[in-house]
């Protein structure tokens, strides 16, 4: 084996291995979804208590990634994702035998408390592992693995389990496939490992310190933002945009679903794509702002215009290529406003947003359905995409505006 080889090869480990968890994190996110209306029946209870447990999962997971990120910094991102895996599958298996709606709250605590791991340990192991002349790609894999989780969730807890075996042998299968990646990360632990030198060993105040200087550099501030309202606006595509184009358009439910399967399948297109024009034109703010540009126009021309149902299922299309592939770039412009030794905190405070975007955008979408706005469930959804590109125009002012750890 040539000298050149060995890196690509370990790039290729780490890349995979981190890949599979994060596709694991997006997998166990939607896991319920699809079983609400069983969980109803089972447990007598409203969609609004079920819509508790999700607002519990990521309010948690929201309050406690940043400070993961401190401990991502402090002891080694590797580790902290074997933990956030065995922790969230494990979670999610014992919720199959929960014998009432009360046990699925606490469960939703302790998945979250995995959850929150991985951006702030994945990214970091990427980071510090993998060639930055492969890093857009390396982002880009990471991306479309989250996607492809999204998609393989329902198809493989749903219909290849639940539509058989039942609910709760839906979720124990789903929890022993975390625990066969945990296997995998164990048995290869030493490509995550992290190199000597990346982790900071300080003590307890300079994390918090961090912290709190944080909110005075606005690229970061800026980020924090972007990811809440792109969190927003996935949640608006993936649990109402089917319901908002049957009440409008009177569209059959598979005809209208189609348009979420064409989001969420050209968003993996993209993102794989925009790793790769991320590595060759090292124009990150141009990518990110062009591609959010383009999702706007799309999501926009559905909330304005009278269409038909297959120009919409294109637009949709369109709507997951242009914003899955700003995604590398967008990760890119993060890291590269990460102070030296503290990409740990950074990513784990920026991506604290995509949770707390998930747990609040379902109460603007609730009600905006309720009041029979169904178009402006699609006007909001533009609104997001717009404010995000003025997030990126922010960020990529880059490090000098970020302020340094404290001493």
């Amino acid at each position: 084996m040539s000298a050149s080889a060995s890196p690509d090869r370990s790039d290729g480990l780490v890349i995979g291995l981190v890949g599979f968890a994060h596709l694991l994190s997006h997998f166990y996110q939607i896991a319920l979804g699809p079983l609400f209306p069983l969980l109803r029946a089972e447990f007598d209870v409203s969609y609004t208590a079920l819509g508790l447990i999700v607002t519990v999962f990521f309010g948690t997971s929201a309050a406690c990634q940043a400070f993961v990120g401190i401990l991502v910094d402090r002891h080694g991102a590797d580790r902290l994702l074997l933990f956030g895996v065995l922790m969230m599958s494990s979670s999610i298996f014992l919720m199959g035998l929960a014998p009432s709606y009360w046990a699925f709250l606490p469960l939703a605590v302790t998945a979250a408390f995995g959850n929150c791991v991985f951006h702030p340990a994945d990214l970091s192991i990427l980071s510090a592992k993998v060639n930055p002349q492969r890093m857009g790609r390396a982002y880009a894999i990471h991306g479309f693995a989250g996607t492809s989780g999204y998609f393989l969730s329902p198809v493989i807890i749903f219909y290849g389990v639940v539509s058989f075996a039942g609910w709760r042998v839906g979720l124990m299968t789903a929890g022993a496939i975390g625990w066969f990646a945990a296997f995998l990360l164990y048995k290869f632990r030493d490509a995550l490992r992290m190199p000597a030198g990346s982790v900071d060993s300080s003590a307890g105040l300079p994390g918090m310190a961090f912290y709190l200087r944080l909110i005075t550099s606005l690229p970061l501030i800026a980020a924090f933002c972007y990811f809440a309202l792109i969190s927003g606006a996935l949640i608006g595509m993936q649990n109402f945009s089917a319901t908002v184009l049957v009440e409008i358009y009177n569209a059959p439910l598979y005809l209208a679903t189609a348009g979420l399967t064409a989001y969420l399948g050209a968003s993996a297109a993209g993102n794989l794509l925009g790793g790769e024009v991320a590595d060759k034109l090292q124009r990150h703010a141009l990518i990110a702002t062009t591609g959010l540009t383009l999702s706007a126009v799309c999501i926009g021309c559905i909330a304005f215009l009278p269409l038909s149902m297959p120009v919409i299922i294109i637009l949709f299309g369109g709507v997951g290529f242009c914003g899955g592939a700003t995604h590398a770039s967008r990760d890119i412009l993060v890291r590269e406003a990460a102070p030296a030794g503290a990409t740990g905190k950074v990513f784990g405070f920026v991506y604290s947003g995509l949770d707390l975007g998930g747990a609040l955008a379902p109460l603007l979408f609730g009600w905006l359905m309720d009041d029979e706005m169904y178009r402006g469930v699609f006007i909001a959804m533009t609104a997001m995409y717009l404010v995000c590109i003025l997030s990126v125009l922010q960020l990529k002012q880059g490090r000098a505006a970020v302020p340094a750890e404290a001493d």
